[in-house]
């Protein structure tokens, strides 16, 4: 991975945890015992806006 996509996408998950976090999308809570918690994993896309740029979105 090229070094200046690196940080586009590392913007595009901080701005994505920004969204997450004021738009309140969960509570943090205490996992029972004996319980897992979910598992996840970024999705990335670069999308094409008008004009030719793109976007990097995670």
């Amino acid at each position: 991975m090229q070094v200046d996509a690196s940080k586009k996408w590392e913007q595009a998950m901080d701005e994505e945890h920004k969204s997450l976090m004021e738009n309140q999308t969960w509570d943090l809570v205490k996992l029972p015992e004996g319980k897992r918690a979910l598992q996840n994993k970024w999705v990335y896309r670069v999308k094409d806006e008008e004009g030719g740029k793109k976007r990097y979105k995670a």
